[in-house]
Order: C-alpha cells, then structure tokens, then sequence
C-alpha cells in the first residue's frame, strides 16, 4: 500500500521516493485556490517543503486499492498549525489524484484531553 512508502519517503526527505509514487497522470487539487498541479510542479513544490515541514500526528484514516485518506497537523515557521485531510484516488497502485484541504488549529492539542 502506499501509505506507510509516503510517510517513510517524506521522512527520509526522499524526493525520488515520493515522485516514484506518483502516477503519470498525477494531479493535485488544492481547494484553497482552486489550482490543479500535474506531477512535476507538485515535486518541484514539494522538494523544498519535505525539508523545512515536518508533519505531526500523520495517520492513514483508511486505505484500500482505490483510495488513501490520510491525515496531520502541520506545524507552521510562525507557530501556526493546521489540520490537513489528504484524500488520494488511486491509480495502477499509485497515487493518481490528491484533494486536500486544511483547516487552522486555534488550540494547543497537546492540553486537550483525549
């Protein structure tokens, strides 16, 4: 499954590992502007932000042969964190098609009991 190959390839900060995963057809949606992205701008936008983000509480909701959903926090450079939804379509055992969306954190989690 792709899972567990995404969260060790981001990780790792291996760019090639993460580009491997993505299908030729590859598109990312992104609500917040409504851009769609092909595979090597998503790379290309990707590779200098596996270095500087390091996602938290990363989880697979579910994965099957057709789809991932996967979700984080994303901790920001200014102490902002988001909660991010990956919903991944699936295509020939790779990632054909990513929407994702987020939403600010305007509490610290960890003070939460859960």
């Amino acid at each position: 499954m792709i899972y567990d190959k995404y969260a060790e390839a981001w990780d790792t900060q291996n760019i090639k590992m993460l580009a491997s995963l993505c299908h030729p057809n590859f598109e990312m949606v992104m609500h917040s502007s409504g851009t769609i992205v092909q595979k090597a701008d998503y790379i290309e936008r990707l590779e200098p932000l596996i270095q500087k983000f390091k996602p938290e509480n990363r989880r697979c909701l579910y994965e099957n042969e057709d789809v991932l959903l996967m979700h984080f926090i994303m901790p920001f450079p200014n102490g902002t964190k988001d909660a991010v939804l990956y919903y991944i379509q699936k295509e020939d055992g790779l990632m054909r098609r990513i929407e994702t969306g987020s939403t600010p954190i305007k509490i610290n989690l960890s003070e939460v009991d859960q």
